[in-house]
């Protein structure tokens, strides 16, 4: 045993000592939780589900059940369910239209002007993709695939840390607002 630990590393000892104690935390909450289990079943005089006894002969002491009535108030109960459902839905909906507020001839014109300078700004980028057709075509001639996406990223940072940044919050959006879990 001694020529086992002479042969440890006195750089491992700190973290075998680290590990130990990690263990026996560990052992004193698990001794601690089963020891309260036990204490929690005495005094609620429990049995573990293993300590019981099978009784072959045992039968039960309830009248026998109409399947068929149980089956038909489980589905009205089912039916019910689902119509409360829907109309707690439905008044989800209705109060949520209610709440939302009309929007100011000044919403409205700050709407129009920005979808006007989004026609713009696209309008924009289809003329200076067009018009940059050939610089870009010598540009895959001279770099490889790699290259030619480290030079837009270099020449466009902004650019590319806004596209970067839109893509990754509609990535957000559409796992938190999916609505094909629900139903």
């Amino acid at each position: 045993m001694p020529e086992t630990l002479n042969q440890i590393p006195p750089e491992a000892w700190p973290l075998i000592d680290l590990l130990f104690n990690i263990t026996m935390v560990t052992v004193a909450i698990w001794l601690a939780i089963t020891v309260f289990v036990w204490w929690r079943r005495s005094a609620s005089n429990l049995t573990p589900v293993n300590a019981g006894s099978k009784n072959k002969d045992a039968q039960p002491d309830f009248l026998s059940v109409d399947n068929k009535a149980r089956a038909e108030a489980i589905e009205r109960g089912e039916t019910f369910d689902k119509e409360i459902e829907r109309r707690e839905r439905e008044e989800a909906r209705a109060a949520a239209r209610a709440h939302r507020p009309r929007p100011t001839v000044s919403q409205r014109l700050a709407r129009f002007v920005s979808f006007f300078m989004s026609l713009f700004t696209l309008a924009t980028m289809i003329f200076g993709a067009i018009f940059q057709v050939t610089r870009m075509g010598d540009m895959m001639r001279e770099y490889s695939t790699t290259e030619r996406i480290l030079t837009v990223i270099q020449n466009h940072p902004i650019s590319f840390s806004i596209a970067g940044l839109v893509i990754l919050f509609q990535i957000y959006r559409f796992y938190v607002d999916r609505n094909w879990q629900e139903g």
